[in-house]
C-alpha cells in the first residue's frame, strides 16, 4: 500500500493561534510532518494537546495563523504571521543599525537591505493570501480542461442518439468540474457521531449532500451511490429513509464514514472516530476503516489518544504535547524505542488485561520542568536515527543517541 516516494500531504511549521483577550492560545505551535500516499499516520496525545485542531486546520475549517499545508504538491493553506513577524524583526534590527551607523553610504546600504527584506516578505504575504483563496479555483479550471480534452474528440466522432447521450454526460461532468474543490479530496470523520449529523436530515440526504453540492443532479445516480455506501459500511438500504436519532452510536459513526467515502477522497482525517464507542464497536469501526483503506487505496490521518488502537492501525505515529510535536517514528520503532519522556509516560499508561502485569506496572509521570533544562538552549526537532525524530536540545540529543546505541 505504502509508496515512500509519493508524499500526499505535507505540513510545514503549522501554527494555529486563537485570540484570548489580550493574549493568544497557541493550540498548535510549529508542527511539521508528511503523510505518504497509502499510509495511516497516527497523531496521539492527551486531550487538549492540539490533535483535532491540527486536523481541522488541514481541512481548512480554520484559517491557519502561520505555516503551510501542501496537498498533492499544491499549497492549500498558507499563514501570514511568520512573514509579518519577519518584517517587524527586520525593522527593529535595522533601526538600531541605521541609528548607530555614522557613514552615509553604509547607512544607505542598510536602508536598501531593509527595504528588500520588507518587499520580499510582503510578496510572500500576497502569495500566501492568493494560495489560500484561489487554490480551489485553479484546481477547478484544471479539472474543466481535463473534461474538455476527454469529451470534445468523442463528440466530434459521435452521431445521432449516441452524440446526444455524450452531450448530456459532458454537460453533467462540466458542471461538476466547475463546482469541484481540491479540499473535497480531503474528508473528515468527526469525533462525536451525534453532533456531526443533522437531526433534521434523513440518512439519504446526509450521505448524498456532498454529491449534491458538487453538482450531481441525476437522482438515480445519487440514490444508487447512497445505497452502495450504506452496504459498504455494514448498513442496509432501508436505513436511508431514517433519521440519525434512530441509530446507535456505532451505526451513526458508520453513517459518518459513508458520508466521507462517497466523495471518493484521497485523504481521510479520522478525528478520534472510536473514542465515543463501546470496545466491541470500536473494533468493528477500526476493521471497517482498514477494509476501506485497502479497497480504495485511502491515506488516513488517524487522530486518537488510545495508543493500543493507534499501534494496531498506524504505519507511523506522531506524538503531540501542548501544541508541539515531540516525537515522530514508525509504529514499531516508537513502541520499541520511545525516547521523549512524554512518550514514555503515555506508553506506561496503557493497561493490559493481565492482573499480574497490572500489579507490577509502574506509571511514569511526565514533568516538563523536572525532565528538561531549556534555560541555555531551546529544543528543536532532530532526527535521532533514520525516520525517528525527537524534539530536544544538543545535550538531550547526545543522551538519546546513547540510549539508542
Amino acid at each position: 500500500m505504502q509508496n515512500n516516494q509519493d508524499v500526499l500531504l505535507k505540513v510545514e511549521h503549522l501554527c494555529q493561534y486563537f485570540p484570548m483577550g489580550k493574549t493568544e492560545l497557541k493550540a498548535v505551535d510549529d508542527v511539521s510532518f508528511e503523510i505518504k500516499k497509502g499510509e495511516v499516520f497516527g497523531l496521539v496525545g492527551e486531550s487538549g494537546c492540539g490533535k483535532t485542531t491540527t486536523g481541522r486546520s488541514i481541512i481548512k475549517l480554520y484559517n491557519i495563523t502561520s505555516g503551510d499545508v501542501y496537498f498533492k504538491g499544491i499549497r492549500i493553506c498558507a499563514g501570514k504571521r511568520s512573514y509579518q513577524n519577519a518584517i517587524a524583526k527586520a525593522r527593529k534590527e535595522y533601526k538600531e543599525k541605521i541609528a548607530n551607523e555614522k557613514d552615509g553610504a553604509k547607512k544607505e546600504k542598510l536602508q536598501e537591505e531593509l527595504k528588500a527584506i520588507v518587499e520580499e516578505n510582503r510578496l510572500q504575504i500576497k502569495k500566501a493570501s492568493y494560495d489560500q483563496k484561489k487554490c480551489d479555483k485553479e484546481y477547478s479550471q484544471k479539472r474543466l480542461q481535463e473534461v474538455n480534452e476527454k469529451y470534445q474528440p468523442l463528440l466530434e466522432k459521435a452521431q445521432g442518439a449516441e452524440k446526444q447521450k455524450l452531450l448530456t454526460e459532458y454537460r453533467n461532468e462540466k458542471r461538476k468540474a466547475k463546482r469541484t474543490r481540491l479540499v473535497t479530496q480531503i474528508q473528515m470523520i468527526f469525533q462525536d457521531p451525534i453532533a456531526s449529523l443533522d437531526p433534521r436530515m434523513t440518512v439519504r440526504e446526509i450521505i448524498a449532500e456532498g454529491l449534491v453540492i458538487q453538482g450531481e443532479r441525476n437522482k438515480e445516480v445519487i440514490e444508487q451511490k447512497v445505497y452502495e455506501m450504506l452496504e459498504l459500511v455494514g448498513l442496509v438500504r432501508e436505513h436511508a429513509g431514517r433519521y440519525p436519532h434512530e441509530f446507535s452510536g456505532g451505526q451513526r459513526q458508520r453513517i459518518g464514514v459513508a458520508r466521507s467515502i462517497i466523495m471518493n477522497p484521497e485523504l481521510i482525517i479520522a478525528d478520534e472516530p472510536v473514542s465515543a464507542l463501546d470496545v466491541s464497536i470500536q473494533a468493528q469501526v477500526i476493521n471497517l476503516l482498514n477494509e476501506l483503506r485497502h479497497k480504495f487505496g485511502l491515506t488516513i490521518l488517524f487522530i486518537a489518544h488510545d495508543l493500543s488502537v493507534v499501534k494496531y492501525f498506524s504505519d507511523r505515529i506522531g506524538v503531540m504535547y501542548y501544541g508541539k510535536m515531540v516525537e515522530l517514528a514508525s509504529s514499531e520503532e516508537l513502541f520499541k524505542n520511545p525516547l521523549h519522556p512524554y512518550t514514555k509516560s503515555l506508553l506506561s499508561a496503557i493497561p493490559l488485561p493481565d492482573p499480574i502485569y497490572e500489579k507490577q506496572r509502574k506509571r511514569i509521570v511526565y514533568n516538563p520542568l523536572a525532565d528538561h533544562d531549556y534555560s541555555k538552549e531551546q529544543p528543536v526537532f532532530r532526527e535521532i536515527k533514520p525516520g525517528h525524530f525527537v524534539q530536544c536540545n544538543s545535550a538531550e540529543y547526545e543522551q538519546y543517541l546513547a540510549e539508542i546505541k
